[in-house]
């Protein structure tokens, strides 16, 4: 299992200041990058004092054969969301739900990355994932 930090970096904070909503979004272009099952995928960073409200998957290009993730934090790795079909149709987005752990999100009190695993390799898949923040300072 491999660990790959597409990040770029940074977090995003708000545009006009503090005390708002706000969305990160990163492309993982597994075309470019291949992924294999298990390997961990740092996907989007978190600032400390973020309430991550809602996750999406939002899917560009399918694998082509049978892929699935999970999205989460080093805590809980399919916290935010359980399993994403990474072979449906273009355009097509899975959401975190009631039923995942972090069902009303998740307050990092420290600097965090979200998580990306694969449950199979990935060559073709490319996916943007999109995460919801409200800032706590």
């Amino acid at each position: 299992m491999a660990t790959v930090d597409l990040t770029g970096g940074q977090s995003a904070i708000p545009f006009d200041g503090l005390n708002k909503l706000y969305r990160i979004k990163n492309r993982l272009d597994f075309t470019a990058l291949n992924v294999s099952a298990s390997d961990v995928v740092h996907a989007v960073k978190v600032k400390a004092n973020t309430h991550v409200k809602q996750v999406y998957v939002k899917l560009i290009a399918p694998e082509g054969s049978t892929a699935t993730c999970t999205v989460g934090d080093a805590t809980h790795a399919n916290g935010l969301i359980a399993a994403a079909n990474l072979n449906g149709t273009p355009g097509s987005i899975t959401q975190s739900t009631i039923g995942d752990t972090y069902a009303n999100g998740c307050i990092y009190t420290s600097d965090s990355d979200i998580l990306f695993v694969p449950a199979n390799n990935l060559s073709h898949t490319v996916a943007d994932i999109l995460v919801v923040c409200q800032d706590l300072h």
